[in-house]
């Protein structure tokens, strides 16, 4: 069978002879936001692609394209960034999932790398599971990413993590001459803390909230070696994850 798991790039026989061997579907969440002078504004969305390209491949399955833009409103002081409606995303998710229904697929997988993309994935998904009766897993890439490597790979914003994970897609792409402008990291990783409370938390309306350049971090310290680290190792870990959720609903796993 090949090796491609790109839905769009596969005939509809291989398409069908998949979707009926493992009946599940895997799909990458973008984004198109600002990441600094040194990365593009794919960022996301290309970490996401790398990462379930991998998943989907391990998991004998195929990655569903989504649109590149998800959900970014607080990044849109920045020309360039984009961002969608959380009701456009469900809809989108919706009538995709909708047509894989009907091809037997009912397991659906989201890599996602993107925070901005979370509430609405968990909402879309639990529409899925009620509408069509599918499995929904969100596996967050980068949450696992940081959670494997610590200090190498840091939940700032186009810092270490997210330049590798942009290497790990297409080093051409990263320019690290340019960075030259972070925001202190001290001020980076507090105002991002206020967001990400548990408890009592606001709703963030512009990320100059977090940082004032827009980004911070420490993008030199990426290197290849660790993207290729974070490819294997975080695809490696979703696979097995997913797979003991779906085998949760089968019953297999009490």
């Amino acid at each position: 069978m090949s090796a491609e798991v790109r839905l769009a790039r596969l005939s509809q026989p291989e398409a069908e002879a998949r979707f009926k061997d493992s009946r599940l579907a895997v799909m990458a969440p973008g984004s198109v936001e600002q990441h600094g002078p040194h990365l593009p504004l794919g960022t996301d969305a290309f970490a996401a692609n790398a990462i379930a390209e991998e998943v989907a491949r391990k998991l004998n399955s195929i990655l569903v394209p989504l649109p590149l833009v998800g959900v970014s409103p607080y990044h849109l002081s920045w020309a360039g960034s984009l961002s969608l409606q959380p009701q456009t995303m469900i809809a989108v998710i919706e009538d995709l999932c909708e047509c894989l229904a009907t091809h037997g697929v009912d397991k659906v997988l989201f890599v996602n790398w993107h925070e901005g993309n979370t509430p609405t994935l968990r909402l879309a998904g639990d529409s899925v599971q009620r509408k069509f009766k599918m499995r929904v897993v969100i596996a967050e890439s980068h949450i696992i990413t940081n959670k494997l490597f610590g200090e190498r790979a840091q939940l700032t914003h186009a810092g270490n993590m997210e330049t590798a994970a942009v290497m790990m897609y297409d080093p051409s792409l990263v320019d690290l001459t340019r960075a030259t402008n972070p925001t202190p990291q001290e001020e980076g990783d507090a105002g991002h803390a206020v967001f990400r409370q548990r408890d009592v938390f606001p709703i963030m309306r512009d990320f100059h909230e977090v940082a004032g350049t827009g980004w911070y971090g420490k993008p030199e310290e990426a290197t290849l070696e660790l993207a290729e680290e974070i490819r294997a190792q975080v695809s490696d870990y979703i696979v097995d994850r997913a797979q003991v959720e779906f085998a949760r609903d089968r019953g297999d796993i009490i």
